[in-house]
């Protein structure tokens, strides 16, 4: 059972601004979310004795963690570098820093995830550069299958043609996340948009258009996690991760199953099993949005409403603040912006602490956060609560 321990617990979250951030490398960047959560929590950078992260852009230099350390001027006892894709990778960050932590190899562990996706790239470019590189160069990218648009879009139509799902479908969960996003100060966008605007977004990769796409953003996400015994200096604003569900489906577009047997089902279901939990007792749901289809998806996968039902659930409202189930209160990777879905986890971290403010979601108790790396080639589902 993917139940995880509470022993360790989150104490500290970082976030810095999100957007342009000009002149600053993908390692200063979450050399600054670091030193947030650091300050969160009211620790000191000397205590700081696991390390834990992500650099898509350090290249060609593999050692992220080592590199990161360096920066920062700490030695630390634990480091690793984890990267399983999408909000996945931040999960299993976590997972690590709690285990780290539990079986005595440091005290203070830091999970960050930083890129500066947008002013890091060469100029005259646009979105993510047009690369197969999950193993499919040979069999997808001959045929034009590149990048993340086309086989998300691939998946979209798919799931039109298993449920005759509509444009307003998709609409529907992009107007949610931009009504959020308004909410949040620290988002990229600030200007409402409707259903109709979403319709005349064009057309990115049919049926994927310009307003179901998330956000390539500078900015980076971080996760302070020590000891519950620790945990006690820092009053009563800790956070547990209950469960971790995760399951490994494919690499390759070319082998994805059909979208009934992707593994956010079985993820969910051993996350839900693990915390005792179903969905009725969740209060927060951040899912992994890279496009919008990635919601209706997952929103199905995790037992929300029935297969088909999704889009019909989203425009009845029940995923916006004072809804059932608040889908991503923060505006998501679609309207806050994407930093691999790290921010995901911070967003319920401060939600469970009630420190939201305009965003706050009432009676906040468990947070699911569910993520997907690749095209839902690897999906993880992670329940957290106040401790």
């Amino acid at each position: 059972m993917p139940a995880v321990s509470t022993e360790a617990v989150i104490v500290g979250i970082g976030e810095t601004p999100v957007g342009k951030l000009p002149g600053m490398s993908s390692v200063e960047i979450q050399a600054l979310a670091v030193l947030d959560a650091l300050k969160d929590a009211g620790c000191a950078l000397s205590e700081l004795d696991g390390v834990i992260n992500l650099d898509p852009y350090q290249s060609p230099n593999s050692m992220f963690s080592t590199t990161l350390s360096e920066y920062l001027g700490v030695k630390p006892r634990f480091s690793a570098t984890v990267d399983v894709g999408g909000t996945v990778t931040g999960m299993t960050m976590l997972q690590q820093a709690i285990w780290a932590v539990e079986a005595g190899h440091c005290e203070l562990a830091v999970c960050v995830y930083g890129e500066n996706g947008l002013t890091g790239r060469a100029e005259g470019t646009h979105g993510f550069h047009l690369k197969n590189l999950l193993g499919g160069e040979e069999w997808e990218e001959p045929f034009g299958l590149q990048g993340m648009v086309i086989p998300y879009a691939l998946v979209a139509q798919r799931y039109i043609d298993l449920y005759g799902a509509t444009i307003a479908d998709f609409g529907a969960v992009a107007v949610s996340a931009r009504q959020h996003a308004l909410l949040n100060d620290n988002a990229m966008m600030k200007k409402p948009i409707t259903l109709e605007a979403h319709a005349a977004s064009r057309m990115i990769s049919s049926p994927i258009r310009l307003l179901d796409c998330s956000l390539v953003a500078d900015g980076g996400g971080a996760l302070l996690v020590a000891s519950r015994d620790r945990a006690k200096r820092f009053g009563d604003r800790a956070v547990q991760m209950r469960s971790l569900g995760m399951k490994t489906t494919h690499n390759s577009v070319v082998d994805m199953p059909d979208i009934p047997d992707f593994g956010m089902a079985e993820a969910g279901r051993a996350a839900y099993e693990a915390a005792g939990i179903g969905p009725a007792d969740v209060q927060v749901v951040n899912l992994h949005d890279a496009f919008t289809i990635s919601v209706l998806v997952t929103l199905e996968a995790l037992g929300f409403c029935e297969p088909g039902q999704a889009g019909a659930l989203v425009r009845s409202g029940a995923t916006t603040l004072g809804g059932r189930w608040p889908v991503n209160p923060h505006g998501g990777l679609l309207s806050q912006a994407h930093i691999g879905g790290m921010l995901h986890l911070v967003d319920a971290v401060r939600q469970l602490r009630g420190e939201a403010g305009r965003r706050q979601v009432d009676g906040a108790r468990r947070a699911l956060v569910s993520g997907n790396g690749g095209v839902f080639s690897v999906c993880g589902v992670a329940i957290l609560e106040k401790v």
